[in-house]
Protein backbone atom coordinates (compact mmCIF):
# COMPACT_ATOMS: atom_id res chain seq x y z
CA UNK A 1 0.00 0.00 0.00
CA UNK A 2 2.86 2.36 1.13
CA UNK A 3 4.52 1.94 -2.61
CA UNK A 4 1.34 2.05 -4.18
CA UNK A 5 1.10 5.72 -2.66
CA UNK A 6 4.33 6.87 -3.34
CA UNK A 7 4.06 5.62 -6.81
CA UNK A 8 0.95 8.22 -7.28
CA UNK A 9 2.43 10.59 -5.71
CA UNK A 10 5.78 10.16 -8.24
CA UNK A 11 3.17 9.98 -11.09
CA UNK A 12 2.06 13.32 -10.09
CA UNK A 13 5.76 14.78 -9.84
CA UNK A 14 5.56 15.32 -6.07
CA UNK A 15 8.04 13.24 -5.02
CA UNK A 16 10.79 14.61 -7.10
CA UNK A 17 12.70 17.56 -5.47
CA UNK A 18 13.67 20.18 -7.78
CA UNK A 19 17.33 20.51 -5.88
CA UNK A 20 19.56 17.92 -4.73
CA UNK A 21 17.94 16.65 -1.16
CA UNK A 22 18.45 13.52 0.66
CA UNK A 23 15.40 11.82 1.10
CA UNK A 24 15.13 11.73 5.06
CA UNK A 25 16.39 15.74 5.00
CA UNK A 26 13.70 17.61 6.87
CA UNK A 27 12.81 19.87 3.61
CA UNK A 28 12.24 23.20 5.37
CA UNK A 29 15.39 22.39 6.92
CA UNK A 30 17.43 22.32 3.48
CA UNK A 31 15.83 24.75 1.78
CA UNK A 32 17.10 27.20 4.52
CA UNK A 33 20.71 25.72 4.79
CA UNK A 34 21.09 26.10 0.53
CA UNK A 35 19.02 29.98 0.49
CA UNK A 36 22.25 31.88 1.44
CA UNK A 37 20.41 34.91 0.10
CA UNK A 38 17.72 34.56 2.82
CA UNK A 39 19.00 35.47 5.94
CA UNK A 40 20.19 39.15 4.56
CA UNK A 41 16.45 39.42 2.55
CA UNK A 42 14.62 38.60 5.69
CA UNK A 43 17.21 41.06 7.58
CA UNK A 44 16.40 43.99 5.28
CA UNK A 45 12.66 43.09 5.71
CA UNK A 46 13.32 43.35 9.23
CA UNK A 47 15.18 46.52 8.85
CA UNK A 48 12.52 48.31 6.99
CA UNK A 49 9.94 47.24 8.87
CA UNK A 50 10.94 48.54 12.17
CA UNK A 51 12.03 51.55 10.42
CA UNK A 52 8.48 52.39 9.19
CA UNK A 53 7.26 51.42 12.76
CA UNK A 54 9.55 53.39 15.26
CA UNK A 55 9.01 56.90 13.85
CA UNK A 56 4.78 56.10 13.14
CA UNK A 57 4.45 54.38 16.39
CA UNK A 58 1.06 53.36 16.96
CA UNK A 59 -0.33 54.64 20.39
CA UNK A 60 -0.11 51.58 22.42
CA UNK A 61 3.59 51.01 21.91
CA UNK A 62 4.32 55.09 21.58
CA UNK A 63 3.19 55.62 25.33
CA UNK A 64 5.50 52.97 26.77
CA UNK A 65 8.29 53.68 24.60
CA UNK A 66 8.42 57.62 25.00
CA UNK A 67 9.28 57.73 28.21
CA UNK A 68 12.59 56.28 27.44
CA UNK A 69 13.61 57.79 24.04
CA UNK A 70 15.81 60.46 23.26
CA UNK A 71 14.49 63.75 22.77
CA UNK A 72 15.41 65.54 19.29
CA UNK A 73 14.03 66.98 16.22
CA UNK A 74 13.31 66.34 13.18
CA UNK A 75 16.01 67.52 11.37
CA UNK A 76 18.26 65.97 14.29
CA UNK A 77 17.38 62.57 14.24
CA UNK A 78 17.78 62.33 10.61
CA UNK A 79 21.39 63.78 11.30
CA UNK A 80 22.02 61.11 13.77
CA UNK A 81 20.90 57.93 11.72
CA UNK A 82 22.97 59.04 9.22
CA UNK A 83 25.71 59.13 11.55
CA UNK A 84 24.80 55.71 12.99
CA UNK A 85 24.47 54.58 9.28
CA UNK A 86 28.04 55.37 8.65
CA UNK A 87 29.57 53.57 11.74
CA UNK A 88 27.37 50.44 10.68
CA UNK A 89 28.87 50.56 6.99
CA UNK A 90 32.60 50.84 8.35
CA UNK A 91 32.13 48.12 10.27
CA UNK A 92 30.36 46.15 7.83
CA UNK A 93 33.52 46.71 5.55
CA UNK A 94 36.09 45.66 8.07
CA UNK A 95 33.87 42.21 8.81
CA UNK A 96 34.19 42.05 4.95
CA UNK A 97 37.40 42.67 4.34
CA UNK A 98 38.65 39.80 6.94
CA UNK A 99 36.40 37.23 5.45
CA UNK A 100 37.68 38.01 2.45
CA UNK A 101 41.48 37.83 4.13
CA UNK A 102 40.84 34.41 5.23
CA UNK A 103 38.58 32.59 2.78
CA UNK A 104 41.72 33.93 0.47
CA UNK A 105 43.88 32.79 2.67
CA UNK A 106 42.25 29.19 3.06
CA UNK A 107 41.59 28.60 -0.05
CA UNK A 108 45.50 29.37 -0.91
CA UNK A 109 47.26 27.85 1.68
CA UNK A 110 44.94 24.71 2.26
CA UNK A 111 42.25 24.06 -0.25
CA UNK A 112 39.82 26.01 -2.55
CA UNK A 113 36.88 23.34 -1.56
CA UNK A 114 37.29 25.10 2.22
CA UNK A 115 34.70 27.77 0.45
CA UNK A 116 31.40 26.02 1.70
CA UNK A 117 32.52 26.14 4.87
CA UNK A 118 32.63 29.63 5.14
CA UNK A 119 29.56 29.96 3.24
CA UNK A 120 27.63 28.13 5.73
CA UNK A 121 29.58 29.58 8.60
CA UNK A 122 28.12 32.71 11.55
CA UNK A 123 29.58 35.25 9.84
CA UNK A 124 27.35 34.86 6.52
CA UNK A 125 24.24 33.62 9.03
CA UNK A 126 24.27 35.92 11.42
CA UNK A 127 26.70 38.94 11.33
CA UNK A 128 26.27 40.20 7.77
CA UNK A 129 22.32 40.17 8.27
CA UNK A 130 22.44 42.36 11.11
CA UNK A 131 24.45 45.03 9.60
CA UNK A 132 21.90 44.95 6.98
CA UNK A 133 18.80 45.27 9.26
CA UNK A 134 20.51 48.09 10.86
CA UNK A 135 21.97 49.70 8.02
CA UNK A 136 17.70 49.51 6.04
CA UNK A 137 16.27 50.78 9.53
CA UNK A 138 18.77 53.99 9.70
CA UNK A 139 17.57 54.49 5.61
CA UNK A 140 14.08 54.23 6.17
CA UNK A 141 13.75 55.79 9.29
CA UNK A 142 15.76 58.99 7.98
CA UNK A 143 13.59 58.67 5.07
CA UNK A 144 10.17 58.80 7.16
CA UNK A 145 11.77 61.49 9.36
CA UNK A 146 11.72 63.52 6.51
CA UNK A 147 7.92 63.22 6.47
CA UNK A 148 7.75 64.59 9.87
CA UNK A 149 6.33 68.44 10.17
CA UNK A 150 6.76 69.08 13.86
CA UNK A 151 10.09 71.33 14.30
CA UNK A 152 10.09 70.68 18.13
CA UNK A 153 12.32 68.32 20.27
CA UNK A 154 10.23 65.61 21.30
CA UNK A 155 10.52 61.73 22.07
CA UNK A 156 12.22 59.80 19.53
CA UNK A 157 12.22 56.01 19.87
CA UNK A 158 13.68 55.03 16.37
CA UNK A 159 17.09 57.08 17.68
CA UNK A 160 16.98 54.67 20.87
CA UNK A 161 16.43 51.97 18.63
CA UNK A 162 19.36 52.81 16.21
CA UNK A 163 21.84 53.24 19.19
CA UNK A 164 20.99 49.60 20.30
CA UNK A 165 21.36 48.05 16.77
CA UNK A 166 24.54 49.82 17.08
CA UNK A 167 25.94 48.77 19.87
CA UNK A 168 24.80 44.82 18.37
CA UNK A 169 26.53 45.26 15.05
CA UNK A 170 29.37 46.36 17.22
CA UNK A 171 29.23 43.01 19.05
CA UNK A 172 28.61 41.53 16.17
CA UNK A 173 31.92 42.87 14.83
CA UNK A 174 33.92 41.55 17.58
CA UNK A 175 32.74 37.90 17.57
CA UNK A 176 33.61 38.05 14.36
CA UNK A 177 36.86 38.95 14.10
CA UNK A 178 37.40 36.16 17.14
CA UNK A 179 35.41 34.21 15.28
CA UNK A 180 37.99 34.71 12.35
CA UNK A 181 41.33 34.50 14.65
CA UNK A 182 39.86 30.72 15.55
CA UNK A 183 39.17 29.66 11.84
CA UNK A 184 42.92 31.04 10.74
CA UNK A 185 44.31 27.82 13.02
CA UNK A 186 44.66 24.92 10.90
CA UNK A 187 44.17 22.84 14.53
CA UNK A 188 40.73 24.35 14.34
CA UNK A 189 39.95 24.37 10.93
CA UNK A 190 40.74 20.98 10.27
CA UNK A 191 38.63 19.77 13.25
CA UNK A 192 35.78 21.80 11.80
CA UNK A 193 36.01 19.60 8.91
CA UNK A 194 36.14 16.27 10.76
CA UNK A 195 33.12 17.11 12.44
CA UNK A 196 31.19 18.28 9.22
CA UNK A 197 32.14 14.94 7.66
CA UNK A 198 31.35 12.64 10.74
CA UNK A 199 27.75 14.86 11.31
CA UNK A 200 27.05 13.60 7.34
CA UNK A 201 28.25 9.46 8.35
CA UNK A 202 25.63 9.77 11.13
CA UNK A 203 23.35 11.29 9.34
CA UNK A 204 23.73 8.46 6.37
CA UNK A 205 24.07 5.58 9.11
CA UNK A 206 20.62 6.25 9.98
CA UNK A 207 18.94 6.16 6.64
CA UNK A 208 20.88 2.42 6.39
CA UNK A 209 18.41 1.16 9.55
CA UNK A 210 15.66 -0.36 6.76
CA UNK A 211 18.52 -2.25 4.85
CA UNK A 212 19.20 -5.54 4.83
CA UNK A 213 22.16 -7.49 5.24
CA UNK A 214 24.81 -7.34 2.48
CA UNK A 215 24.92 -10.07 -0.16
CA UNK A 216 28.65 -11.86 -0.46
CA UNK A 217 28.29 -11.48 -3.91
CA UNK A 218 26.34 -8.74 -5.86
CA UNK A 219 24.26 -10.06 -9.35
CA UNK A 220 25.46 -9.51 -12.23
CA UNK A 221 23.65 -7.76 -14.81
CA UNK A 222 21.20 -10.29 -16.23
CA UNK A 223 21.06 -10.35 -20.29
CA UNK A 224 17.02 -8.37 -19.84
CA UNK A 225 18.20 -5.63 -18.07
CA UNK A 226 17.81 -1.99 -19.92
CA UNK A 227 20.45 0.95 -18.88
CA UNK A 228 19.72 4.00 -16.53
CA UNK A 229 21.29 7.15 -18.12
CA UNK A 230 22.19 10.06 -16.81
CA UNK A 231 19.62 13.10 -18.37
CA UNK A 232 22.49 15.88 -17.79
CA UNK A 233 26.04 16.67 -16.79
CA UNK A 234 26.87 16.67 -12.71
CA UNK A 235 27.60 15.35 -9.75
CA UNK A 236 25.46 12.38 -8.06
CA UNK A 237 24.65 14.48 -4.90
CA UNK A 238 22.22 12.39 -3.22
CA UNK A 239 20.14 8.91 -4.35
CA UNK A 240 16.52 8.99 -3.08
CA UNK A 241 16.02 5.33 -1.88
CA UNK A 242 12.32 5.90 -0.69
CA UNK A 243 11.56 7.12 -4.55
CA UNK A 244 13.37 4.55 -5.95
CA UNK A 245 11.84 1.85 -3.32
CA UNK A 246 8.29 2.86 -4.00
CA UNK A 247 8.88 2.61 -7.97
CA UNK A 248 10.56 -0.44 -7.74
CA UNK A 249 7.95 -1.90 -5.86
CA UNK A 250 4.94 -0.94 -7.40
CA UNK A 251 5.91 -1.90 -10.85
CA UNK A 252 7.63 -5.08 -10.44
CA UNK A 253 11.38 -3.85 -11.11
CA UNK A 254 14.88 -4.34 -9.50
CA UNK A 255 17.03 -1.20 -9.55
CA UNK A 256 20.86 -1.03 -9.62
CA UNK A 257 22.86 2.15 -9.29
CA UNK A 258 26.23 1.53 -9.73
CA UNK A 259 27.96 5.12 -9.08
CA UNK A 260 28.50 5.99 -6.00
CA UNK A 261 27.17 9.38 -3.98
CA UNK A 262 29.83 11.92 -5.00
CA UNK A 263 30.79 10.84 -8.72
CA UNK A 264 31.06 12.84 -11.54
CA UNK A 265 28.24 11.45 -14.72
CA UNK A 266 28.03 12.17 -18.21
CA UNK A 267 25.01 13.38 -19.99
CA UNK A 268 23.68 10.15 -21.44
CA UNK A 269 26.37 7.86 -19.69
CA UNK A 270 24.97 5.37 -17.56
CA UNK A 271 24.32 5.15 -13.88
CA UNK A 272 22.76 1.95 -13.27
CA UNK A 273 20.42 -0.62 -14.62
CA UNK A 274 16.80 -1.91 -14.29
CA UNK A 275 15.44 -5.60 -14.68
CA UNK A 276 12.03 -6.29 -14.43
CA UNK A 277 10.69 -9.30 -12.95
CA UNK A 278 7.93 -9.81 -15.75
CA UNK A 279 7.78 -8.75 -18.78
CA UNK A 280 7.80 -4.99 -19.18
CA UNK A 281 6.18 -2.83 -22.50
CA UNK A 282 8.71 -0.29 -24.47
CA UNK A 283 6.12 2.55 -23.01
CA UNK A 284 6.16 0.77 -19.62
CA UNK A 285 10.11 0.58 -19.25
CA UNK A 286 10.24 4.39 -20.57
CA UNK A 287 7.62 5.72 -17.91
CA UNK A 288 9.87 3.59 -15.10
CA UNK A 289 13.18 4.93 -16.19
CA UNK A 290 12.04 8.73 -15.82
CA UNK A 291 10.83 8.00 -12.22
CA UNK A 292 13.85 5.98 -11.51
CA UNK A 293 16.19 8.73 -12.81
CA UNK A 294 14.56 11.33 -11.21
CA UNK A 295 15.76 10.05 -7.98
CA UNK A 296 19.14 10.10 -8.77
CA UNK A 297 19.35 13.67 -7.86
CA UNK A 298 22.45 15.56 -9.44
CA UNK A 299 23.35 19.20 -9.12
CA UNK A 300 26.49 21.07 -10.40
CA UNK A 301 28.66 20.25 -7.92
CA UNK A 302 29.40 18.29 -5.02
CA UNK A 303 27.21 18.75 -1.94
CA UNK A 304 28.20 17.59 1.62
CA UNK A 305 24.92 16.43 2.87
CA UNK A 306 25.01 13.36 1.75
CA UNK A 307 28.73 13.19 0.30
CA UNK A 308 30.81 11.54 3.07
CA UNK A 309 33.83 11.40 1.00
CA UNK A 310 33.90 15.06 0.34
CA UNK A 311 34.74 16.05 3.91
CA UNK A 312 37.91 13.04 3.37
CA UNK A 313 38.88 14.67 0.25
CA UNK A 314 38.88 18.11 1.65
CA UNK A 315 41.04 17.03 4.33
CA UNK A 316 43.33 15.04 1.91
CA UNK A 317 43.52 18.19 0.00
CA UNK A 318 44.89 19.96 2.85
CA UNK A 319 47.62 17.91 3.60
CA UNK A 320 48.66 17.69 0.01
CA UNK A 321 48.84 21.13 -0.26
CA UNK A 322 50.78 21.43 3.11
CA UNK A 323 53.00 18.46 1.47
CA UNK A 324 54.19 20.37 -1.72
CA UNK A 325 57.31 22.18 -2.10
CA UNK A 326 55.60 25.92 -2.26
CA UNK A 327 54.01 25.46 1.43
CA UNK A 328 55.91 23.21 3.37
CA UNK A 329 54.10 22.85 6.43
CA UNK A 330 54.89 19.34 7.73
CA UNK A 331 53.09 20.18 10.63
CA UNK A 332 49.62 21.08 9.10
CA UNK A 333 49.81 17.23 7.04
CA UNK A 334 50.71 15.86 10.86
CA UNK A 335 47.69 17.26 11.95
CA UNK A 336 45.02 16.35 9.26
CA UNK A 337 46.42 12.75 9.04
CA UNK A 338 45.37 12.88 12.78
CA UNK A 339 41.96 14.24 12.24
CA UNK A 340 41.56 12.00 9.12
CA UNK A 341 42.82 8.63 11.89
CA UNK A 342 39.89 10.03 14.38
CA UNK A 343 37.27 10.37 11.48
CA UNK A 344 38.34 6.31 9.79
CA UNK A 345 37.81 5.18 13.52
CA UNK A 346 34.60 6.31 14.10
CA UNK A 347 33.63 5.31 10.05
CA UNK A 348 35.19 1.67 10.67
CA UNK A 349 32.20 1.27 13.42
CA UNK A 350 29.75 2.23 10.76
CA UNK A 351 27.70 0.00 8.20
CA UNK A 352 29.86 1.50 5.06
CA UNK A 353 29.57 -0.35 1.68
CA UNK A 354 27.25 -1.32 -0.73
CA UNK A 355 23.19 -1.28 0.23
CA UNK A 356 20.38 -3.29 -0.26
CA UNK A 357 16.58 -2.67 0.13
CA UNK A 358 13.98 -4.62 -0.13
CA UNK A 359 10.03 -4.55 -0.40
CA UNK A 360 7.95 -5.46 2.20
CA UNK A 361 7.76 -9.21 1.38
CA UNK A 362 11.60 -9.18 1.78
CA UNK A 363 12.65 -9.40 -1.65
CA UNK A 364 15.57 -7.10 -3.01
CA UNK A 365 13.92 -4.61 -5.25
CA UNK A 366 17.51 -1.96 -4.76
CA UNK A 367 21.20 -2.05 -5.17
CA UNK A 368 23.24 1.38 -4.36
CA UNK A 369 26.72 1.51 -4.74
CA UNK A 370 28.78 3.00 -1.86
CA UNK A 371 31.99 3.66 -0.96
CA UNK A 372 33.52 0.90 1.91
CA UNK A 373 35.97 1.72 4.73
CA UNK A 374 38.57 -0.28 2.16
CA UNK A 375 37.60 2.67 -0.42
CA UNK A 376 37.88 5.43 2.45
CA UNK A 377 41.33 3.91 3.31
CA UNK A 378 42.77 3.80 -0.21
CA UNK A 379 41.11 7.59 -0.49
CA UNK A 380 42.96 9.09 2.83
CA UNK A 381 46.18 7.45 2.44
CA UNK A 382 47.41 7.10 -1.33
CA UNK A 383 47.69 10.33 -2.23
CA UNK A 384 49.54 11.41 1.08
CA UNK A 385 51.55 8.78 1.00
CA UNK A 386 52.38 9.50 -2.49
CA UNK A 387 53.34 12.94 -1.75
CA UNK A 388 54.84 11.92 1.54
CA UNK A 389 56.62 8.79 1.34
CA UNK A 390 60.07 10.46 2.14
CA UNK A 391 58.64 11.71 5.51
CA UNK A 392 59.03 9.47 8.62
CA UNK A 393 56.42 11.81 10.66
CA UNK A 394 53.82 10.95 8.09
CA UNK A 395 54.68 7.85 7.39
CA UNK A 396 54.49 7.38 10.96
CA UNK A 397 51.35 8.73 11.33
CA UNK A 398 49.87 7.11 8.56
CA UNK A 399 50.68 3.33 10.08
CA UNK A 400 49.02 4.18 12.74
CA UNK A 401 46.04 5.27 11.49
CA UNK A 402 46.01 1.84 9.27
CA UNK A 403 46.52 -0.38 12.59
CA UNK A 404 43.93 2.26 14.71
CA UNK A 405 41.36 1.56 12.07
CA UNK A 406 42.39 -1.81 12.22
CA UNK A 407 41.49 -2.66 15.46
CA UNK A 408 38.15 -1.06 15.66
CA UNK A 409 36.58 -2.49 12.13
CA UNK A 410 33.48 -4.76 12.47
CA UNK A 411 33.94 -7.31 9.68
CA UNK A 412 37.15 -9.17 8.57
CA UNK A 413 37.11 -8.16 5.80
CA UNK A 414 37.66 -4.16 6.87
CA UNK A 415 40.35 -5.21 9.37
CA UNK A 416 42.27 -7.06 6.29
CA UNK A 417 41.71 -4.13 4.48
CA UNK A 418 43.30 -2.06 7.37
CA UNK A 419 46.27 -4.43 7.39
CA UNK A 420 46.97 -4.25 3.50
CA UNK A 421 47.14 -0.60 4.07
CA UNK A 422 49.76 -0.92 6.59
CA UNK A 423 51.90 -3.22 4.61
CA UNK A 424 51.07 -0.59 1.55
CA UNK A 425 52.64 1.85 3.77
CA UNK A 426 55.54 0.30 4.97
CA UNK A 427 56.37 -0.93 1.32
CA UNK A 428 56.17 2.26 -0.05
CA UNK A 429 58.30 4.56 2.67
CA UNK A 430 61.29 1.65 2.21
CA UNK A 431 61.07 2.10 -1.83
CA UNK A 432 61.01 6.38 -1.43
CA UNK A 433 63.99 6.10 1.59
CA UNK A 434 65.91 3.52 0.28
CA UNK A 435 69.28 4.05 2.06
CA UNK A 436 67.69 6.86 4.67
CA UNK A 437 69.21 6.23 8.51
CA UNK A 438 65.10 6.67 9.11
CA UNK A 439 63.68 3.79 7.11
CA UNK A 440 64.87 0.86 9.88
CA UNK A 441 63.77 2.73 12.81
CA UNK A 442 60.03 2.65 10.75
CA UNK A 443 60.43 -1.28 10.23
CA UNK A 444 60.32 -1.88 13.94
CA UNK A 445 58.03 0.61 14.61
CA UNK A 446 55.61 -1.02 11.78
CA UNK A 447 56.42 -4.18 13.61
CA UNK A 448 55.34 -3.05 17.16
CA UNK A 449 52.80 -1.67 15.72
CA UNK A 450 51.62 -4.81 14.53
CA UNK A 451 51.79 -6.85 16.84
CA UNK A 452 49.72 -4.22 19.38
CA UNK A 453 47.25 -5.30 16.61
CA UNK A 454 44.92 -7.30 18.37
CA UNK A 455 45.34 -5.32 21.98
CA UNK A 456 44.00 -2.09 22.94
CA UNK A 457 46.77 0.14 23.34
CA UNK A 458 49.10 1.30 20.75
CA UNK A 459 52.83 1.62 20.93
CA UNK A 460 53.61 5.80 21.86
CA UNK A 461 55.44 7.94 19.22
CA UNK A 462 58.69 8.04 18.66
CA UNK A 463 60.03 11.31 19.72
CA UNK A 464 60.58 12.92 16.25
CA UNK A 465 57.07 12.18 15.41
CA UNK A 466 55.75 14.56 17.67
Amino acid sequence: MRGTQAQARMDAGLAAPRRARPSEVHPVRWWVRHRLWLYPVLAALAGTYLGILFVELPWPMARVLRGVAWQATAAEARTMLSTVLGITLTSLSIVLSLSMLVVQNAAGQYSPRLLRLFLHSAGIRLVIPVFIATSVFCLVAAQEFGFVSETERAPRPALSMALLLLVVCEGALVFQVLHTLQLMRVERLVQWIRREALGVARTMERFRRWDTDMPAVMPARPDGAWPLLAPRNGFIVAVDERALLAAATARGLVVHVSHAIGEPVIQGAEVGWVEATGRASPASRTASEALLVRAILLERWRDADADVALGVRQLVDMALKALSPGVNDLYTAVEVVDQLTFLLCELSRMHLGPRVLVDEAGSARVFLHALSLRDYLVLTTDQILRYGANEPTVVIRLLRLAVAVGQRARTGEDRQAARETLHRVLAEAERAQAGSPWLEPLRRYAETLEQAWAGRWLPPLPAPAF
